[in-house]
């Protein structure tokens, strides 16, 4: 059965005055969050790790490769502020594999989630979601077609 992991990037520092919004890095907070979620979030069976090429979510895909050594990273600039038919697409591209992490932006992220699932809720920075799809083939009818199971929020 195909699972795919969700993450929203951990929470970024607002940008200075000359900053691009691309290079605004993880606060403290965000490095902790990132850190801690990596800890919890089921991670079995996972290889590759797809992140916006943006800093704060690089950051926040390191912090869980570092956590499990197996996951191998790459970084995408199409996922940076990917709405969510790009993400469509970006999952319709690596469909092939059975596992897929995509770490990535909101408000994309949160969108892909309820158009997988039917299921609405806010994915606050750092936000992590494991989905399974029991259809062996759903590609071309991914709407509400995967069941949500774990979902977490970081510590406040």
């Amino acid at each position: 059965m195909k699972r795919i992991l969700l993450i929203r990037h951990a929470q970024a520092a607002d940008p200075l005055s000359s900053q691009k919004d691309f290079d605004r890095p993880l606060t403290i907070k965000g490095v902790s969050d990132a850190m801690h979620q990596a800890t919890k979030t089921p991670m079995d069976g996972y290889v590759h790790l797809y992140h916006s090429a943006a800093q704060r979510t690089s950051e926040t895909a390191r912090a869980f490769a570092n956590h499990f050594q197996k996951i191998q990273l790459h970084s995408r600039k199409d996922l940076y502020n990917a709405d969510l038919n790009q993400l469509l697409e970006i999952l319709e591209e690596l469909w092939e594999q059975e596992q897929i992490i995509l770490v990535a932006h909101n408000p994309g992220i949160t969108q892909l989630y309820f158009h997988l699932t039917g299921e609405w809720d806010a994915f606050e920075p750092c936000t992590c979601a494991e989905l399974l799809f029991s259809n062996p083939n759903p590609l071309h009818n991914l709407k509400a077609s995967a069941q949500t199971i774990y979902f977490a929020h970081p510590q406040s």
